[in-house]
């Protein structure tokens, strides 16, 4: 993580701990402001889990500490009018940008506040404002700074003889992670009521919007979903001081074999990870709570399915029986003794907390048989001759007596 990133990232989390804390102080605030600041700042996910956001409405001083002024910065480069062709000017990316499950390397700039995809059919949007095409005017900037790419919008006017007085700015910011990070430095208009009043200013969405195709070997054959995090301007109250994080959440759908999709975590709470599950009916993988879920449970995947690698090798059948019956199934078919080598059971992760244990436990048995290995070794002489030189069982005879015997036999 470079620094600029390291910065950015602290000062957002830092920033959204102080809002939760204030917002926490109920004495002294009315039902209204209280219920206002947990609207200005909260956390989300899609309906498909496919991307979290974390919305925070903070002063304008707060939101500064995100803003790059690329009046002064060194590196920005301010792109010209002949640079954009048919509306786009395309920018090379610094660093490869992983998109879901697709590599880009340069992306489509527009002067409506938007960023797009340079290479057709795809046809995703990352959108800070979408202003509709040939409305507005603006001076766009781009930067890169460590492991961060920045495209900015200043002096943004609407050509509209009402809403084109007043100027906006705002940000964008992408991290070689894929993190996707809006700020809005100025915003002159209520966008919910511009939205309303002028019919030529503002598409209906903004942030971040990925069409996926999904393909099946059953009917429908193919669905497309909509990822990412698509918001309205009536619901998300954007204003002077609003930065939006967007995070990719669940990856596992664009996992396309058994061992992969098992090797996949996504987080299911603020401590704890668990696997992708497969589906060999299907031959997918989900989290099951992503937008493969209702295919999943009409397949009976939510029955039968893998989630541990030891059982990917089962792959081919038509039909995988319960997880606990394949274990039954496998026993018994070799003898009563699973021929699992160390690599599948080490591959073997249910749980990843219960891994861990039983990592631990067996490194701790493998140094007590190491140890007495080594002690059998070492002390072998010492313990023989320690058994051999343990007194008799039985009981002792005077010495008089044994005197005696031997005058006896003289």
């Amino acid at each position: 993580m470079g620094k600029a990133q390291f910065n950015d990232r602290l000062f957002f989390v830092l920033l959204t701990a102080t809002a939760f804390l204030v917002s926490g102080i109920a004495s002294t605030k009315t039902d209204y402001e209280i219920k206002k600041e947990i609207r200005d700042s909260f956390h989300e996910f899609d309906k498909h889990y496919s991307m979290k956001i974390d919305f925070v409405n903070y002063p304008d001083y707060d939101a500064d500490l995100f803003w790059k002024n690329m009046e002064i910065e060194e590196n920005a480069t301010k792109l010209s009018d002949d640079q954009f062709v048919n509306g786009k000017a395309i920018v090379d990316l610094p660093f490869k940008f992983k998109f879901y499950h697709i590599n880009y390397y340069s992306v489509s700039v527009t002067k409506e506040g938007t960023i797009l995809t340079d290479e057709p059919p795809d046809a995703w949007i990352i959108a800070p404002l979408n202003a509709k095409v040939g409305m507005t005017r603006c001076n766009v900037y781009h930067l890169h700074q460590g492991d961060s790419f920045y495209v900015q919008w200043n002096n943004f006017r609407f050509n509209h003889d009402k809403f084109g007085e007043h100027e906006f700015s705002f940000q964008f910011r992408l991290s070689a992670s894929g993190e996707i990070v809006f700020v809005y430095k100025k915003v002159p208009y209520n966008l919910t009521n511009l939205r309303k009043n002028c019919d030529f200013c503002l598409e209906e969405k903004f942030g971040v919007r990925f069409p996926h195709q999904e393909d099946f070997k059953f009917p429908p054959y193919y669905v497309t979903y909509q990822l990412g995090y698509a918001m309205d301007f009536g619901k998300y109250e954007v204003k002077q001081g609003t930065v939006i994080r967007f995070v990719s959440a669940d990856m596992c759908m664009f996992r396309k074999t058994c061992r992969a999709c098992i090797r996949t975590k996504f987080r299911e709470g603020p401590y704890k990870f668990s696997s992708c599950s497969w589906c060999p009916e299907i031959q997918k993988c989900s989290s099951t709570r992503d937008s493969l879920r209702h295919v999943w449970k009409e397949n009976k995947c939510d029955i039968h399915h893998v989630n541990a690698q030891v059982f990917c090798k089962f792959n081919n059948l038509s039909q995988v029986p319960i997880q606990r019956d394949m274990e039954k199934d496998i026993i018994k078919n070799i003898g009563g003794f699973p021929r699992f080598t160390m690599t599948d059971i080490l591959a073997t992760d249910i749980d990843v907390s219960n891994s861990y244990e039983l990592l631990w436990v067996f490194i701790l048995l493998t140094v007590v048989v190491i140890i007495c290995i080594s002690a059998s070794i070492l002390f072998k002489d010492k313990i023989v001759k320690i058994c051999y030189t343990l007194p008799s069982n039985e009981p002792d005879q005077p010495v008089d007596n044994n005197q005696a015997q031997d005058q006896n036999n003289d």
